[in-house]
C-alpha cells in the first residue's frame, strides 16, 4: 500500500479530526483518557488524577487537563 492510498481511505475521518482540532499524534493518549475515566469512576479527586497522570505520562498537568477536555467533547457531524 502506498501513502496516498492510506490517505484516501482515511480522508473523511482525517478531515473531521482536523475540523475538531485533533492531531494524529493524539492517539498516544487514548490510554491516559481511559485511566482518567476509570479513576473518576472510583471517585478519586480531580487534582489527584491530574497529578498522577501527569507524572505517569511525563507531560504537564495543563496538558493532561487539555487532553481531557479535548477527548470529552461531543463530535457533531
Amino acid at each position: 500500500m502506498k501513502v496516498i492510498e492510506l490517505l484516501k481511505i482515511n480522508q473523511n475521518a482525517m478531515e473531521l479530526m482536523s475540523k475538531i482540532g485533533l492531531k494524529p499524534s493524539d492517539y498516544r493518549f487514548i490510554n491516559l483518557y481511559d485511566e482518567y475515566l476509570s479513576m473518576k469512576g472510583e471517585c478519586m479527586k480531580y487534582w489527584y488524577i491530574i497529578t498522577h497522570l501527569s507524572e505517569k505520562y511525563k507531560i504537564s498537568e495543563s496538558s493532561v487537563k487539555r487532553l481531557i477536555r479535548k477527548f470529552s467533547r461531543e463530535v457533531i457531524f
